[in-house]
Parts: C-alpha cells; sequence; structure tokens
C-alpha cells in the first residue's frame, strides 16, 4: 500500500518498475491503476504469459508497458534493451522490483505445459517451452543412468 501511495500524482516519465515474473500481470496492473505514469518492464520465460500479460496491459500503452521474454537473472541486459533505460543509467534508475516467484495457474492448468498434477499430459516442465536448449523432463528422465 505505501508504495500504491509514494508514486500517486506523478507525471511523465515516472517511475519504472521491473516486474521480473510478470507472469498473468495482476500485480502489475493493480500497480499500472493505482500509479499514473508509472511505466513497467514486465520479464518472462514463459512466451505464453508475455501473450496473456500483453493482451491484459494492452490499455496502458507501449509508452508505460514494455514486455520482455527473458529471465530475470538477464535483467540488466533486458532493461536496457527496453528503451525506458540508457546505458550508464541503470543504477538509481528503478523505483522498484517485483518477484513473484513460482509456477502459475495456467502453467498448472494446461495439460500440454506439463506442470499439472491433476490432469494427465506429457511430462515437460519448462517454463520457456520455445528455448531449444532445455529439454523437456521426460527427456531427462529416459536419458538418467541407475
Amino acid at each position: 500500500p505505501g508504495a500504491l501511495r509514494a508514486g500517486a500524482g506523478r507525471r511523465q516519465p515516472g517511475p519504472i518498475l521491473v516486474d521480473c515474473t510478470l507472469g498473468g500481470a495482476g500485480h502489475t496492473e493493480a500497480l499500472l491503476e493505482r500509479i499514473p505514469g508509472l511505466r513497467v518492464v514486465g520479464l518472462d520465460r514463459d512466451p505464453s504469459a508475455l501473450e496473456a500479460a500483453g493482451r491484459r496491459l494492452a490499455r496502458f500503452g507501449k509508452e508505460r508497458v514494455r514486455l520482455m521474454h527473458g529471465d530475470f537473472g538477464d535483467m540488466r541486459e533486458l532493461l536496457l534493451g527496453s528503451g525506458l533505460v540508457a546505458p550508464g543509467e541503470e543504477e538509481g534508475s528503478l523505483a522498484g522490483i517485483l518477484a513473484d516467484l513460482g509456477v502459475s495457474s495456467p502453467q498448472l492448468d494446461r495439460a500440454e505445459r506439463g506442470f499439472s498434477f491433476r490432469v494427465d499430459g506429457p511430462l515437460d516442465m519448462r517454463m520457456d517451452p520455445s528455448n531449444p536448449k532445455v529439454k523437456p523432463a521426460s527427456w531427462y528422465l529416459a536419458n538418467m543412468e541407475a
């Protein structure tokens, strides 16, 4: 609540928040609604989460929301790639970082993602199924030695 009040009334360019685990974007949507001028860089490894978040946050426009596909371990590079922060200005340019760690409901609910314990599906369990360097969990089980 203090963070919600802190940015109230600011004009563009406003504070920058990095949501490093964007997911369904519920937290980010609430902050954008309550803090005029807040700009957000939303990061997620899950392409389907980014697509859903993009639809949810589209009404705030590209001036306030930048969605980036990637891992929060690469936050600095992704923030610079967002165009909201110039190289050399990273320090002190962020108002905050939000991290809601864990899997999201859509990952558990969709059998094809391979996280579900309620519905049969392939054993995938990749947070970023578009990354060719990461194999599905079934591959690791099939290729491990006893």
